[in-house]
């Protein structure tokens, strides 16, 4: 089992992750040169696949086996065959300024994050993707107008109802009803969560939680919340933190373990190779050692 995957290169600085459609291949970008690579679970090594995109932050595989990757400050959404690699197309929102940080994809749509304004973009999957829409700005649902949200990760719940999205700048998680296109800040008893990448195990929302200190230092962690099932409310259930070497961005889960970024922001000084870590998934592993134990 490979706890540790290398990406070529010494300016790297990878920041997304997404699972490919095989449940074995995985895709990294790179903040700094828009680079993707390709992995796979069983190689240590990862490859350089696809350099079309100058910027590239999150991403997700559609149904029709496409990546579509967020072009952090160009506004870009890049749409590019996993089969071929190619760049199929180019969309840009329209609105500037724009950060666009990470998608996710369901029920037919992908819907995109802005780290600079408080907005989730939409675009309609079909035969080709669609331009991006203006589907959702979280000011209409009590989101302060003049704060510095930081919209970042967003994923599907399990039962599919409604997307959570993570205001990093803010601490809060929201719940936006897919349907209804309708937020409310989730009620996590007051524990602030500022999350960059989501991604869900089961019923265990795994987040990588980035907190401002008093001090004015940042701590690293991965996050474990468990939702109520209309996800309004939440419990944090596990807190365990990571390096600030590494300063992991996101993750991913195949085969039954999270991959983490590794993507060194805050390293100081930064220390090639850039790496993704495996790992299985904390809650699960005290969950299985449980059963044993019984």
């Amino acid at each position: 089992m490979i706890d540790q995957y290398v990406l070529p290169g010494e300016k790297v600085f990878p920041e997304g992750i997404t699972e490919g459609p095989d449940g074995v291949t995985f895709y990294v970008s790179s903040s700094r040169q828009g680079t993707i690579f390709r992995g796979r679970i069983d190689r240590a090594e990862l490859e350089i696949w696809n350099d079309g995109m100058s910027e590239a932050l999150g991403m997700a595989v559609d149904d029709a086996g496409r990546l579509l990757v967020c072009g952090a400050n160009t506004g870009h959404i890049g749409v590019i065959d996993t089969s071929s690699g190619e760049l199929l197309v180019r969309h840009t929102v329209p609105a500037i300024p724009a950060l666009l940080n990470d998608v996710c994809v369901h029920g037919g749509s992908a819907y995109v994050t802005d780290s600079a304004q408080p907005v989730v973009w939409r675009l309609p999957l079909g035969d080709v993707v669609g331009e991006p829409m203006r589907w959702l700005d979280l000011t209409a649902f009590g989101a302060a107008p003049d704060a510095l949200h930081y919209l970042n990760g967003i994923v599907p719940t399990p039962d599919g109802a409604a997307l959570v999205v993570a205001a990093q700048g803010t601490g809060v998680l929201w719940r936006v009803d897919v349907e209804s296109a309708k937020a409310v800040p989730i009620d996590l008893g007051g524990v602030i969560v500022n999350g960059d990448g989501l991604v869900f195990v089961d019923d265990v929302l795994y987040v990588c939680d980035n907190s401002d200190e008093p001090d004015g230092s940042v701590r690293y962690w991965l996050t474990a919340v468990r939702l109520s099932d209309d996800a309004t409310r939440g419990e944090r259930i596990g807190h365990w933190e990571r390096s600030a070497a590494d300063t992991p961005t996101t993750a991913a889960y195949l085969d039954g373990r999270l991959y983490l970024v590794n993507s060194q922001f805050r390293a100081d000084p930064v220390r090639p190779p850039f790496t993704v870590t495996g790992l299985r998934p904390p809650i699960a592993n005290s969950q299985s050692q449980a059963d044993e134990a019984g």
